[in-house]
């Protein structure tokens, strides 16, 4: 059974390997080689640990879904803006991003959002329409990757 809890610091690394063989599995394709592999690295924990500790720091809301006691994905962001969400392929449709959306939206309420944004990649627009987000341009490069940004009023 998956539960949803609170990030701690002691899942710095098992997050951040989630986040780094996700996006490399289903988005890196979507920018340029040079995007993609900053990306990656970034989230490298062997490389990277203090840096990804800092940037996780500064996520007022950070969740992980836990099942079996082994963390297949996370949620991270701010009362207004998701900043990751990413599920270990294996758990693909089976709701698991759903529930950390849910999760992540009832904590932006609580804490006064009355809209969430975020930055899609090409490969998550569909999952994010069937959660009530809105695109509200078309593509843009962000930091030379493809995002579709999107909105969604709570």
């Amino acid at each position: 059974m998956v539960i949803i809890r609170k990030f701690k610091i002691v899942d710095t690394a098992l997050v951040a390997k989630i986040v780094s063989s996700t996006f490399k599995r289903y988005n890196k394709q979507e920018g340029t080689k040079e995007a993609a592999g900053r990306f990656i690295n970034f989230y490298n924990p062997e490389k990277n640990i203090e840096k990804i500790k800092l940037a996780f720091s500064k996520s007022d809301i950070f969740f992980v879904a836990v099942d079996n006691k082994k963390i297949i994905g996370m949620i991270r962001g701010k009362k207004d803006r998701v900043v990751n969400l990413f599920v270990n392929g294996k758990y693909h449709k089976r709701g698991i991003g759903s529930k950390l959306m849910e999760k992540f939206e009832k904590s932006c309420i609580k804490k006064g959002s009355k809209n969430i944004k975020l930055r899609a990649s090409i490969y998550a627009v569909s999952f994010y329409e069937k959660a009530g987000y809105k695109k509200t341009t078309g593509i843009r490069n962000f930091m030379g990757l493809k995002i579709y940004p999107m909105k969604k009023n709570v």
